[in-house]
Formats: C-alpha cells, structure tokens, sequence
C-alpha cells in the first residue's frame, strides 16, 4: 500500500495538498486531522479527526449510525478534549447530505458544527457546538511526513503552528503551540461493484496506534503502530522541528502495551476492546538509542477514531540522551 521507509522520505514532495473529497475519481476515502497533544489543564487534548468514505479495514469501518447508503457515503468525526464524553466528541455523517466541500479554497464543514477552510498561508478550525466552540488558525511549518506514497494510498502529516481559543464547560482558554494536521486518500472497498463484497468483505488490518508527543515548542514526534492481523507490518517514529527538519528514524522500533486497563471498552457497535494503561516506545536512529519512554494513559477513553478511541497520556523517559517528561495524544484501536 505504499508505507514509506526512512530512505524514501527525502526523495518525496515536500508540498502537501489538501483537496476535497469530492474531487476524488479513483479514491473514495478521505481523512482529515488536526491533533493537539499538550493542552493545558484540564483539557490535555484536541482531536478532530474524520474519516470521510469507510475504507474497509476492522480498524476503520463500524456498523454504528452508518448512512443508509452505505460505506461509500459514510464519514465518522471524532472531535473533543479531555472533559468530552463520546456522546459529545462523536458523530457520523452522509456525504453527500451532510458535509459541504469547497477546493479553491479548500474548505470542508462538517453539518455546520465544525469547518475548517483555508485562509491566507494557512487555515482556520472552527467549532460551534453546544459543548465545545473553538477557533484555531493553522500555520504551517515546512516539516512535512509522508506515512505512506502509492497509487492507492498517500498519507502525510504536516507540522503547524496553531493559536486560537477554545471554549468548554463555560470557561473560555486562549491556547498556542505547535500540533499536526494530516490527510489521507485511499482506495476502499465501497468502489467494488459487488455489494455483497463491498458490504462483508474487509482487508484484516486490526490493531492500529498512532501517537503525537510535543516535546517542547519546536519539536515534535509522531508514532505509529499497524498491524495485519496481530502482526506489526508498520512500526514507526517520526521527528520534526519548525526550522523544516523531518526525519524517519531508520533503526529498530518498538512498541509494547506493558499492561491493559483491567476492563475492556466497550464501544458502540458492541465491540469489548482491549486498551492500554502503560505502554513503551524505543527508537534506534544511525545505530544511536534515541527514545525510551514509557506512557500511563490517565485520561478517559473517547469512542471515535474510525472504530477505535481517542486519549491522552503521561510519559518519562530518554529522549536523544536527556530525561524528559510530558504529555501524549493517543489513538488506539483493537480489532482482533
């Protein structure tokens, strides 16, 4: 499908794009996602992460509050913080009734509860929903991530700097920093021909983690885990910085729950998911141990995240040789 190596990424656009999905002929699904992993207390996260067209994998398609015309025309969007409940932060949508998209400018507005459209040398995320208004402008940096570059599948992460307000639970918080805004188009299983297919058939990719960690307010470090199956096919960290620096390290990497929360999540197409409590991350680049933390997820789990969750955790540990500590975003989804 396209995941990129580490020798691949120098030699692949640093430009990124974001079109609506709508223009899409050969690809009939679309992601879009702006995540913050280090908002201030008490709201420690922002995720507003969409899957727009079921792709066809355990990992992202649920049979939940599906549109009556299908995968093809179904979109999930997770949208929350720390103090959001799944019944506030999740929402599905019909395409083709329900989301507007605009390519010059590019904008999409999710049933006229949150927008993002592109303004000047960046973009602006609007929020006006009863629990949560927000409003960020996003500027990029030239720090791009390619996760994966084919035919079928091409997935990139860019690096922003962000400043806005978000207001929740009554009270109004200003708030800046660096986050992520990313994109995916890919092939799915709802351009079969054959309903039945299209409707029972998925591609067994069923455990997926992906992770964002702000290590200050000119690094960060995104992390992901895939798996085909219960066997990793993709395990991956990536650094940038705001001067334009992206790397892949291209030593071993490895990811490991070190202990499950004592009950399962229960989601709510029924589906009982295993989640992490502790967690560890290495990362070897040029032969040299660059990151060795360890992660306590301590805040609730937000149903959202394709057929997953959303949520944020604390870590410690090594990272390029200093003692470091601090917060995480986190997504986590158990299919098996």
């Amino acid at each position: 499908m396209g995941a990129v190596q580490p020798e691949k990424q120098a030699s692949l656009p640093r430009v990124y794009e974001l079109s609506p999905h709508t223009n899409y002929k050969y690809y009939a699904s679309t992601h879009y996602g702006v995540m913050i992993p280090d908002l201030p207390e008490p709201y420690r996260y922002l995720s507003w992460a969409s899957v727009i067209g079921y792709v066809g994998f355990p990992i992202t398609d649920s049979e939940f509050k599906m549109s009556v015309d299908g995968k093809g025309d179904t979109a999930s969007l997770v949208h929350g913080t720390a103090l959001s409940s799944t019944e506030e932060a999740f929402n599905t949508y019909s395409i083709k009734n329900d989301i507007k998209f605009s390519s010059e400018p590019f904008a999409i507005n999710f049933a006229n509860q949150t927008s993002m459209y592109e303004e000047g040398e960046g973009y602006t995320l609007v929020t006006n929903r009863e629990d949560l208004q927000l409003q960020l402008r996003l500027v990029p940096t030239q720090a791009m991530t390619w996760f994966a570059y084919s035919a079928f599948y091409k997935h990139f992460s860019t690096l922003m700097h962000y400043k806005g307000f978000l207001v929740q639970q009554g009270k109004r918080t200003e708030i800046q920093g660096i986050c992520t805004l990313e994109s995916w188009k890919a092939v799915a299983t709802s351009m079969l021909k054959n309903q039945w297919l299209v409707n029972h058939f998925q591609i067994p990719v069923k455990i997926f983690s992906y992770q964002v960690i702000n290590i200050d307010q000119e690094q960060q470090l995104l992390l992901a885990f895939i798996c085909y199956e219960d066997q990793p096919v993709i395990t991956a960290v990536y650094y940038r910085h705001i001067n334009g620096t992206s790397i892949q390290y291209n030593g071993e990497i490895h990811f490991e729950v070190t202990k499950l929360k004592h009950e399962p999540q229960l989601t709510p197409d029924a589906y009982h998911m295993d989640v992490p409590d502790t967690f560890r991350w290495t990362a070897y680049h040029n032969q040299k141990l660059i990151l060795d933390i360890n992660g306590q997820v301590d805040t609730p789990y937000c149903y959202g995240l394709a057929a997953g969750f959303v949520s944020s955790y604390a870590w410690r540990g090594v990272f390029n040789g200093k003692t470091l500590n601090g917060r995480g975003y986190l997504e986590y989804i158990d299919r098996r």
